[in-house]
């Protein structure tokens, strides 16, 4: 199954085209929207911004569930009645459009869905709208630990039909004060598990979706800022999808500038996806 929850704003429309491409890549092919009623949305507008995306699935081969809730104050919790607690479900949803005290995440319903573990989560920050939700250019930043790693495979394998290059990023990350007195040395040994970590990644991901080295490429590097390094290898490779994991520490980490996630997507050029997968 795969759901989408949509607020009815501009933001919401421009992370629809996300979920309509990636409907039209799982095996189902339908697209369940989910709309909480919370006044902001005029029926007319709604109705004719619902039209639009039901032409736009039509076009994809998609066909368009809509689910129209009533009010309520535990937005997540009906949005979730509608996704069901599974390994094969899947919800797309949106960060804020701007950023706000708590940040683009932190305090969101797309945060709780996250936290909820439930299902398979992507929340977006769209930057580039006019990608119209086919990046093409991924980037993907791994953690030593390789288990991380198959939460980021449901939602990856969705993306994979229109992936033409797939950047993967392992970062060391070592405390300030003893990177400012590394050697060359240390600095070779602390790449090592990375670069592990990535050929493990590279393996998994032919594998299961059938990528080749001329789509893939990894890069390991040593650091002490991991947020500062994900952008730094955005830009350098061009990538239009910054596609990271949620964990439950970043997501309950309330010092928003410290925050490794709201630290990309305050700083970002290109589209932000954050993941989740079941626990």
């Amino acid at each position: 199954m795969f759901v989408f929850a949509y607020d009815g704003s501009i933001n919401g429309d421009w992370v629809s085209h996300y979920a309509v491409q990636l409907a039209a890549a799982h095996d189902d092919r339908v697209l369940d929207l989910v709309h909480v009623r919370d006044g902001r949305a005029r029926g007319v507008e709604l109705r004719e911004k619902l039209e639009r995306l039901e032409r736009e699935c039509k076009r994809q081969g998609v066909e368009l569930l809509v689910h129209l809730l009533p009010p309520t104050r535990r937005v997540s919790d009906a949005i979730r009645s509608v996704a069901p607690a599974n390994p094969n479900s899947f919800l797309i949803c949106g960060t804020r459009a701007r950023e706000g005290r708590g940040g683009f995440l932190s305090g969101t319903t797309s945060e709780q869905l996250l936290r909820s573990g439930h299902c398979n989560v992507l929340a977006l920050r769209v930057v580039q709208p006019g990608l119209l939700g086919s990046p093409r250019r991924l980037l993907l930043p791994v953690a030593e630990r390789f288990g991380d790693f198959r939460s980021a495979l449901p939602f990856l394998q969705l993306f994979g039909p229109q992936v033409s290059h797939l950047h993967i990023l392992s970062v060391a990350r070592v405390r300030r004060g003893r990177f400012r007195r590394m050697s060359h040395e240390a600095t070779e040994r602390s790449r090592s598990p990375g670069e592990a970590c990535c050929e493990r990644v590279e393996q998994e991901i032919r594998e299961q979706l059938g990528l080749g080295a001329k789509v893939m490429d990894a890069q390991v590097v040593v650091s002490d800022d991991v947020p500062k390094e994900i952008l730094i290898a955005a830009n350098k490779t061009k990538s239009r999808l910054i596609y990271m994991g949620a964990s439950e520490r970043n997501l309950t980490e309330r010092l928003v500038y410290g925050n490794p996630i709201e630290r990309v997507l305050r700083d970002t050029t290109c589209d932000v996806a954050v993941y989740r997968g079941v626990d």
